[in-house]
């Protein structure tokens, strides 16, 4: 009899040697007592200060470090390097847990907050122990574990579970439908049920006489069970056990009786040598399978004679089966089957339309004459219209669809003529008025749901008459033509060019910007490409002929228009044109025409000024708490001719959507450059920085990097001075590709700060990724602080979140003592507003700020 283990021995507990880092002896006395108790096996080394801990660890090895920071530091003590491989545990205060996270980077374990109380203590000693415990597990993978004791009424419950499972498993085997046997490593039957004795007609003495596989394949045999050169053993008549020795794979075969039973025969091999093989009977199953087969043979060759398709796919939309005549399609079938009708995809089917059709899929309604466009290998085009039903089993689940499909080609041809016909100018094959007022309708009321802006360009071409008279009407047919092909390519894919009649023609520009201003500008720049593209020669057989237009603009969407108005606003604008002399431009709203002739003449100037050196560099102070210069925003001023000093805000704006932003944005990162070299001269300017504002524009430029790197390379300037001040906005799109190019210039030194931060959609998620050194809280969040509750929360929100990521922040627009006092108390320590500096050039502020030499 096997001994029963005493359940009065005590559990032995595994040791550990720790070395306890702690300044604060009281504290450091309590935790080990507390340890004492939890683990009295362990043993505890206290160490009073981090230096004396160094000795330490490089005198012996100890299982885990303790440390317990001091409240007053601020940075993690140089004792980790010596730490590699081992568990370490800190325990510090909340407000210091920025150094849990740093810790975490040099492969701290864990970390424990204090309480002033000790109650952290018994917490404290808890992660102590699990983290003991994972290194040990981690050091010896799969080593033994001491056992606790096990008292004689486990054995006995245990002992008792076994005999109930062995007697569920022999009702199980009586139970079973299928016959079924067990060989053990000598090839012998062991266990077998009595369903195999009625499936194989096998006496109960031959099984109950253990006998092997040739025993029975031997009497089998004899019977003739199988035919000729069949068994028991497989279908090819050897002994699955000798083959079992090389394939260990189950095999799985039918086997057909001379009375016409038919089993499935299963084989699966023991880790022991033996055995398990299963006998079913199948029969009724192979006599249903054929007469589905001769069901679907007869459904196959009615569907061979019928011009539509059959089609059924499962509950995920999977198709299974297809039959009929699938040649219009042009798809092979190996392509279709397995795939769902949208992976498919259809040219006429948007995503919201797939989602409709997946909704009424998930619904379990029937769906009639879904129209499909598919493209065939060979390039054409086809339609087709596809039906179908749910299909239920007899527990009312969802098996799947059937349906049928059919090519409606020829009939959406024909429909296509008919609306042309209907809607479409015969010579040009633009839409003709008809088609244009229904858009123009649908365009007046989308405007004035979205706030954006509209406008109807009335285009007519200048002497167009005399052609007629001189050439004939077939040539004039011809420059009409040509004339629509040029407007066409002047245009947006989502804007409207009509033929409204004659040689008149009427574009129709759709989703303008939100500001009138800038979307008189947009209409008016579309309609200088219209003038330039019209007024190019043609050639008319041999002759060259030029031909002018007049346009006149009306925008719409600032109020509520109908299209007829529109239309006569534009006629007007046009004929004002025409009195200008042909060959122009005008705006039905005179002060609008004012305004887009006011900024085509500042886009001159500046782009005049970019090439004649107007452009000024000037400087904004950055400070510290004590007012101490740390560097400076770098920003652009014009300096005007005839106005005088421009200011950023009148024409940044005009730079970004001319593109002369790239241009003044390589201008000012090449004056930063010039003016850190400056710096860079003297011991007290030296370390001060100087921060670059980037526009998206420049910023998504393929070779901005190489701007950069090459800008710095020639002027020697040091790339660690050098800040880039990014915007929210360029978290919107490429969010991977901007991290590569930070961290592409990161290495070079170049730092990253986050401007107008808590203005934008910056995700969470994405800044933690980002490479930044520094966030600006922008100055509208400053502005109102000491008034409005949820400004200064936002800012309070912004400084904890910063020293949450390790990051430094700026607070823009400082201008009151109020102000700078209640963001120093909130932990804000670099500063810039007016309360310190105005933006001055560089040489006034080493002259106002620094002190004399």
């Amino acid at each position: 009899m096997t001994a029963v283990p005493d359940p009065a021995l005590p559990v032995p507990v595994s040791a550990a040697t720790v070395l306890w880092v702690d300044g604060d002896a009281l504290h450091a006395q309590a935790a080990i007592a507390v340890l004492a108790q939890r683990c009295p096996a362990w043993r505890v080394v206290h160490s009073p200060s981090a230096d004396a801990a160094s000795l330490l660890l490089a005198a012996q090895t100890w299982d885990a470090l303790v440390l317990c920071l001091d409240p007053q530091i601020q940075d993690l003590p140089s004792l980790l390097e010596l730490c590699a491989g081992r568990p370490v545990l800190l325990c510090l205060d909340a407000h210091q847990e920025v150094l849990a996270a740093r810790g975490f980077r040099c492969g701290l374990g864990d970390y424990a907050l204090r309480a002033a109380d000790g109650s952290h203590l018994p917490e404290l000693v808890h992660r102590l122990s699990a983290l003991v415990g994972r290194q040990g597990l981690a050091a010896a993978p799969g080593a033994a574990q001491p056992l606790r004791t096990v008292d004689a009424r486990i054995w006995h419950e245990a002992l008792t579970l076994l005999q109930e499972q062995r007697q569920g498993l022999q009702v199980t085997l009586a139970s079973m439908s299928q016959g079924i046997f067990r060989t053990g490593p000598d090839g012998r039957i062991t266990i077998y049920n009595q369903r195999v004795l009625e499936l194989l007609d096998l006496p109960e003495s031959l099984m109950a006489a253990r006998p092997t596989l040739a025993e029975l394949t031997q009497l089998q045999a004899q019977r003739g069970d199988f035919g000729a050169g069949y068994n028991l053993v497989d279908h090819r008549g050897r002994d699955y056990v000798a083959r079992s020795a090389v394939d260990p794979a189950p095999e799985v075969y039918w086997r057909t009786t001379r009375d016409g039973c038919t089993f499935e025969v299963r084989t699966t091999r023991l880790p022991d040598g033996g055995m398990v093989r299963t006998f079913t009977d199948v029969s009724d199953y192979v006599r249903v399978e054929n007469e589905l087969r001769e069901s679907e043979a007869r459904f196959r060759g009615l569907s061979d004679l019928s011009s539509d398709w059959y089609w059924e796919h499962d509950a995920d939309g999977r198709f299974v089966q297809l039959a009929g005549d699938l040649s219009v399609n042009g798809i092979p079938l190996s392509s279709v089957m397995g795939r769902t009708r949208w992976e498919i995809g259809a040219l006429n089917m948007s995503d919201a339309d797939w989602d409709a059709h997946r909704a009424v899929l998930t619904a379990q309604q029937p769906f009639r004459d879904l129209e499909l466009q598919r493209q065939r290998p060979d390039g054409s085009m086809h339609w087709i219209s596809v039906s179908g039903v749910p299909v239920f089993d007899a527990q009312g689940v969802l098996r799947g669809y059937r349906g049928v499909g059919r090519d409606i080609t020829e009939r959406k041809q024909a429909e296509l003529q008919i609306e042309r016909l209907a809607f479409f100018d015969a010579l040009t094959g633009l839409p003709n008025r008809r088609l244009l007022m229904d858009r123009l309708q649908r365009a007046t009321v989308a405007t004035g749901r979205n706030h954006a802006h509209g406008a109807l360009l009335f285009i007519d071409l200048d002497n167009f008459k005399d052609l007629n008279d001189t050439l004939g009407h077939d040539t004039g047919d011809q420059l009409l033509v040509r004339v629509a092909r040029r407007l066409l390519a002047c245009v947006r894919e989502s804007d409207t060019v009509a033929r409204f009649g004659g040689d008149e023609f009427v574009v129709l520009l759709d989703g303008l910007h939100t500001e009138v201003a800038h979307a008189s500008s947009e209409a008016a720049a579309i309609a200088q490409q219209i003038l330039t593209a019209l007024g190019k020669p043609y050639d008319m057989d041999g002759i060259s002929h030029h031909s002018t237009p007049s346009i006149g603009i009306a925008l719409f969407g600032q109020r509520p228009s109908t299209p007829d108005e529109l239309l006569k606003h534009a006629d007007l604008a046009m004929y004002q044109a025409k009195a200008a002399g042909r060959n122009t431009q005008r705006f039905f709203d005179p002060d609008m025409q004012a305004a887009v002739s006011m900024r085509a003449a500042l886009e001159a100037d500046l782009r005049r000024g970019l090439n004649q050196q107007e452009l000024l560099l000037y400087c904004q102070p950055v400070v510290d708490g004590s007012g101490k210069l740390l560097g400076a925003e770098a920003l652009v001023r014009w300096n005007h001719p005839r106005r005088g000093l421009v200011l950023p805000g009148e024409f940044i704006p005009l730079a970004e959507q001319t593109g002369l932003i790239l241009p003044l944005g390589q201008w000012v990162l090449e004056a930063a450059c010039a003016q850190l070299v400056h710096w860079s001269q003297s011991a007290l300017t030296r370390p001060f920085f100087l921060s670059v504002n980037v526009s998206v524009r420049q910023f998504r430029q393929p070779d901005f990097v190489t701007q950069v790197l090459g800008a710095l390379q020639a002027s020697g300037a040091n790339p660690e001075r050098l800040r880039f001040e990014l915007t929210e906005s360029l978290l919107l799109t490429d969010v991977e590709d901007s991290i590569a190019r930070m961290e592409q210039l990161r290495r070079h030194g170049v730092g990253f700060s986050m401007d107008d931060f808590g203005t934008g959609y910056s995700s969470l998620s994405y800044l933690k990724r980002l490479p930044l050194d520094q966030l600006k809280i922008d100055q509208g969040f400053v502005r109102d602080l000491q008034t409005d509750p949820n400004d200064a929360a936002i800012v309070r929100t912004i400084l904890a979140l910063a020293r949450s990521l390790d990051l430094s922040v700026v607070a823009e627009g400082v201008e009151t003592p109020g102000q700078f006092e209640f963001l120093q108390r909130h932990g804000c320590q670099a500063f810039q507003g007016y309360l310190f500096a105005r933006p001055m050039p560089a040489e006034m502020l080493e002259r106002a700020l620094l002190p004399a030499p």
